[in-house]
């Protein structure tokens, strides 16, 4: 027995009554008493007086057992002694529960109204009431706690104000209906919100209860009158305001009214159809009650011709906006029968939505009709209003180091505010959309641009990791469990589990799950296996010895990483990767020819190459480290530059030409971009712009090079001709920074003769 999931209230319980088995009463495995009954259905038994199971009729049918949070300390409901005691009659059970019994067979059926819980207990659920006559009836003559002390009060105001004895007993019925909801919620005082549930008279209830001390304030008045009334109810001193006019729906015909009165949901045709015809059930659309002209309702009449025409199995109603009168909707009337087609190539801004109106429909927009247009139109930017054109000139302002033919993110910005305007926020999911069209437009730019003046609407989905997004989906195509098991692995690496660690990046576990994801499929879909139980050490080692080379060293790495995080959360019983062979594919590191190397520097033509080709060649840095170097690393009066090596740091000390060549990259970039706040020492054409700061890409590092030479071969020439000149592994590592064991690998490749282990 697992004590650690035993609460603190069944303990003695289990201790007394070691034994298992199935309850009859709840047909649930436990810990069964002498009468054969489990800890709850005992509890459950007195609590609830079930006299059929406390006598141990054979006709008693199962009970489910309710959901309960911790034990009850002190109730003689969680006792463990049996129900039948022995009496001195000779009797088994007591009298008491015959009783019970008969009295519960002589009750009616059926459920209990507003049944009275515990105070001061805290629902589990929250259940909507409806409340009308039937329960006012159901509850007249039951005691209600509280009644005598709001009935004393209702009096009172009744004398003070002269009211009649007809409102008095009106207003009492929605008093008890108030407070039996108060002894079904299990509180002390009723809250206030829960009095718009009442059928009527909800203000008269309100102060009765508030002055009987029974009710418990909202923060804001609140007010259950539709209409103003506190002429005729002088009860009423201070009513709340009524809520502000708001759009709703027609009841009859479904239309939309922008702005409707504050009382009644039915809009003003309608209203006159109601006078002028009666009512049935409509002979097209089926709903009953509505007003009917030749067996159809209003929103059903102006399909009758189309209806004789083309007769379908499925009516269908079009969704309309119920405009007041003389008011026309955003769309531009033409007379109708005109032969010519409205001309859409006019120079003129595009039809926009106000300020402050909501979208009645949130569909994905098809820009392609739109650049359509823009196609058709003369030469030159589309038409744009003040506000929209003093936005697109602000964003050219704050981009001033762009080429002046690079305009996709002008562009992009001018066509969204000539369809959409300047006056509501922007999709991003639209710019996106925009963008994906034409490769002469941009999305992230632009975005940034409306996110910093609250014009954007962020789209989460563009905001996730896109390696999270490739690995989710390539669990989703796994089959259950093993999918599971792979997730596990995942929340592992993210170290998201029990056990404390250094998070691992989804970019990790991608390279990872790329090598993992064929033997998946194969075991999978093959080999017939559910779950990573069942793998065995040979299907590993068949798996890894398919390949050779990276390939194998990359998957043998994952799998023995996938065993070892499951067998750890225990999700597999012993592990099949434990002594599987990684081995080690480091080859033997290449000069590279002289003539690539003979004018290097004159053949990389910009500041940024120059200083690349400098810090690769010279100083032996890798391309990773290029990419993080930090403006505030380099200080061009001691000549040093700080390398960040994750918590460690660094040195190095530039000579005469590095030092030149880093001076000039610093006046380029501040002449090129002097409004750029990127910390990067290394920026590009989109980066030193972006407000991300992002650094700059492998692809401009390696663009710098000349072609045929890369970052990595650089720097094994570097560091093989220091090692070939002087065979020292400590100079190695202080000059480069460098690992013991780099240091002695690099070592041993300048002079073989000096090892004991010749290369291959």
């Amino acid at each position: 027995m697992h004590w650690y999931r035993v609460c603190d209230v069944c303990r003695p319980w289990v201790r007394k009554y070691p034994e298992r088995g199935v309850c009859p009463r709840c047909r649930h495995e436990a810990h069964l008493n002498t009468d054969g009954l489990c800890k709850p259905c005992l509890s459950a038994i007195r609590a609830e007086g079930d006299a059929e199971w406390a006598l141990g009729l054979k006709e008693a049918r199962p009970r489910p057992v309710q959901l309960t949070v911790g034990g009850t300390y002190g109730d003689r409901s969680v006792s463990s002694r049996p129900l039948r005691r022995p009496v001195k009659n000779g009797s088994k059970v007591g009298k008491e529960w015959w009783t019970r019994l008969r009295q519960q067979r002589a009750a009616p059926d059926g459920p209990p109204v507003l049944e009275a819980q515990v105070r001061g207990q805290i629902p589990l659920f929250t259940v909507l009431r409806v409340l009308g006559d039937a329960t006012v009836s159901a509850i007249a003559g039951r005691p209600v706690d509280g009644w005598d002390r709001a009935r004393a009060v209702l009096e009172a105001i009744e004398a003070e104000h002269g009211m009649t004895a007809g409102w008095r007993r009106k207003v009492g019925e929605m008093v008890r209906l108030a407070l039996a909801v108060r002894e079904a919620e299990g509180a002390e005082r009723l809250p206030e919100g829960i009095l718009r549930d009442l059928p009527t008279n909800g203000d008269a209830v309100r102060l009765v209860l508030l002055r009987a001390g029974l009710l418990e304030e909202a923060d804001k008045p609140m007010r259950f009158s539709i209409s103003d009334q506190p002429t005729r109810t002088p009860y009423i001193t201070s009513p709340a305001p009524l809520p502000p006019r708001a759009p709703r729906q027609c009841t009859d015909c479904c239309a939309w009214i922008p702005v409707a009165r504050r009382a009644g949901f039915i809009c003003d045709p309608c209203r006159h159809w109601r006078e002028r015809t009666g009512r049935g059930r409509c002979c097209r659309c089926g709903r009953d009650g509505l007003a009917l002209r030749a067996g159809r309702c209003r929103s059903c009449h102006p399909y009758r011709l189309l209806d004789e025409a083309r007769p379908a199995s499925r009516q269908f109603t079009q969704l309309v906006i119920s405009l007041p009168a003389g008011k026309g909707g955003p769309f531009e009337a033409y007379p109708v029968g005109e032969p010519v087609a409205p001309d859409y190539d006019e120079r003129r801004p595009a039809l926009h939505t106000s300020r402050g109106q909501e979208a009645l429909f949130t569909l994905r927009r098809d820009w392609a009709p739109v650049l359509a247009r823009l196609r058709s139109m003369p030469v030159g930017e589309p038409p744009l209003n003040a506000n929209a054109r003093h936005l697109v000139e602000e964003f050219v302002h704050e981009r001033p180091g762009q080429r002046p033919d690079y305009k996709k993110n002008t562009r992009t910005l001018t066509i969204l505010m000539y369809w959409l305007g300047a006056d509501t926020a922007v999709l991003e999911r639209d710019v996106y959309d925009l963008a994906r069209i034409d490769v002469n437009l941009a999305a992230k730019p632009v975005c940034q641009f409306l996110a910093a003046r609250g014009l954007l609407v962020e789209d989460p989905e563009l905001h996730r990791d896109r390696d999270q997004m490739w690995i989710e989906s390539v669990l989703a195509a796994l089959p259950e469990p093993a999918a599971g098991q792979v997730r596990t692995w995942v929340k592992v690496m993210r170290e998201q589990g029990p056990h404390e660690g250094e998070p691992r990046g989804y970019d990790g576990i991608r390279r990872y799950l790329s090598h993992l994801e064929p033997v998946l499929t194969t075991w999978t879909a093959t080999a017939g296996v559910t779950s990573l139980r069942e793998i065995t050490k040979e299907q590993v080692e068949n798996a890894v010895n398919k390949v050779s080379g990276y390939t194998r060293r990359g998957r043998a790495t994952a799998l023995r990483s996938l065993f070892r995080a499951l067998k750890r959360e225990r999700v597999i019983f012993r592990n099949p990767a434990r002594d599987l062979p990684v081995g080690d594919i480091k080859g033997i590191p290449k000069s590279i020819p002289s003539d690539l190397l003979m004018g290097l520097l004159d053949q990389a033509t910009t500041p940024l190459g120059r200083l690349v080709v400098a810090l690769t060649a010279i100083h032996a840095l890798p391309g990773k480290e290029i990419q993080t170097l930090h403006a505030s690393g380099l200080d061009l009066s001691r000549g040093t530059l700080e390398v960040r090596r994750g918590m460690l740091r660094h040195t190095l000390y530039l000579e005469e030409l590095t030092h030149q060549l880093a001076a000039d990259w610093t006046t380029y970039r501040h002449r090129r971009w002097p409004a750029s706040s990127n910390p990067h020492l290394l920026v590009s054409q989109k980066s030193a712009v972006d407000p991300d700061h992002p650094a700059v890409s492998m692809g401009t590092l390696q663009g710098a090079l000349p072609r045929g030479l890369t970052l990595s071969g650089l720097r094994q020439d570097r560091i093989l001709n220091e090692a070939a000149q002087s065979a020292d592994p400590l100079r190695l590592m202080r000059l480069f920074g460098i690992t013991e064991k780099t240091a002695m690998h690099y070592v041993s490749a300048a002079h073989p003769e000096r090892t004991a282990k010749l290369p291959r």
